[in-house]
């Protein structure tokens, strides 16, 4: 916390008037906990701010945004005076700008924090609920929410922050009031003092479970089709655009007597006695074909197979890969 923040200002008039937080909770018909926020630099809307000023009789805009902010607001004290035209363009451009941002994030679903290593306290914007599932009022109350199989991770994270300087990305779960877990991606940047001694770490946060989830379903189909195509008794193989094999399955190996290594990229077409010429010809003709062919098989000798090819195209109707299906005869 800098003497220049508006969290300093209100700990330093409370003290001077004698103020508790349940007494400022009180007169503002706020939570006590919402006040303790505000002073560890916690966010405060238009309206309780004003509130608030009011209530220890001193200038709002000197105690959100300081003295440079009250001057050139044109206030000539730290006390309440009548709001000119430039005043009231000048605060109206703050305003709309830190509306515009709040608005912003809370549509994106981004979280802002900060952790103060010095004090260990911990704070975040106001839609942190809204984004991680709980309320976070500290640090005790973030961990016990996480997923046990990330906290090692996490921390070896914060620990390599902390003696490089450098900023960390990792992903993180974190276990919802139902059960369910929610994915946050979240990044950490350490910041240092004026000494060069990092004293805190600022982050933002977002909720990544809908890619999350549909990373692991297109893995699922993955293994799904891969599974099928492992087990299915003709010979299969998937091409590339040039023709380069990316998988070949068991039976099609097996068919022609190589290791299902050495038909990839260039494998699969060199044992073709045409080296694929109907295969290319498929790219500027019909998207699937079926025609018989000679293959060279890995003790030399010519195997006679059936090959059914479809093409399938990208949205520029170029070529963008081959599906084989290939039986002995």
């Amino acid at each position: 916390m800098t003497e220049d923040s508006f969290a300093f200002r209100l700990k330093e008039l409370l003290e001077h008037k004698q103020l508790t937080l349940q007494a400022v909770a009180t007169a503002l018909n706020v939570s006590r906990p919402a006040v303790h926020k505000w002073t560890k630099g916690g966010e405060i809307d238009y309206e309780k701010l004003r509130k608030l000023a009011a209530f220890l009789s001193v200038n709002w805009i000197w105690l959100r945004y300081g003295e440079q902010a009250r001057e050139e607001a044109g206030a000539s004290s730290a006390v309440a005076m009548p709001m000119t035209d430039t005043r009231r363009r000048y605060m109206a451009e703050i305003m709309e700008s830190e509306a515009r941002m709040k608005l912003a994030q809370e549509g994106a679903r981004i979280v802002t924090w900060e952790w103060n290593l010095i004090t260990d306290d911990v704070s975040y914007s106001s839609n942190v609920e809204a984004v991680y599932g709980w309320r976070i009022v500290s640090n005790e109350s973030f961990w016990k929410h996480v997923h046990a199989d990330d906290v090692p991770m996490m921390n070896a994270a914060y620990e390599e922050s902390l003696r490089t300087g450098n900023a960390h990305e990792f992903d993180f779960r974190l276990i919802q009031p139902d059960g369910s877990l929610r994915w946050i991606s979240s990044r950490a940047t350490p910041v240092r003092d004026f000494d060069g001694r990092i004293v805190k770490i600022v982050g933002i946060s977002m909720d990544n479970t809908a890619r999350k989830l549909t990373e692991q379903s297109l893995r699922d189909q993955q293994a799904r089709f891969e599974a099928v195509f492992e087990l299915t008794v003709q010979g299969m193989a998937l091409l590339d655009a040039d023709l380069r094999c990316e998988s070949a399955n068991t039976a099609l190996a097996q068919m022609l007597g190589y290791g299902k290594a050495e038909l990839m990229g260039d494998g699969l077409m060199s044992v073709f006695a045409d080296g694929g010429a109907r295969l290319k010809k498929m790219r500027h003709g019909k998207p699937t074909a079926a025609f018989g062919a000679k293959m060279r098989a890995k003790d030399g000798g010519a195997q006679s197979v059936r090959v059914r090819a479809v093409l399938t195209r990208d949205n520029d109707g170029a070529a963008a890969y081959f599906a084989l299906a290939v039986e002995e005869g």
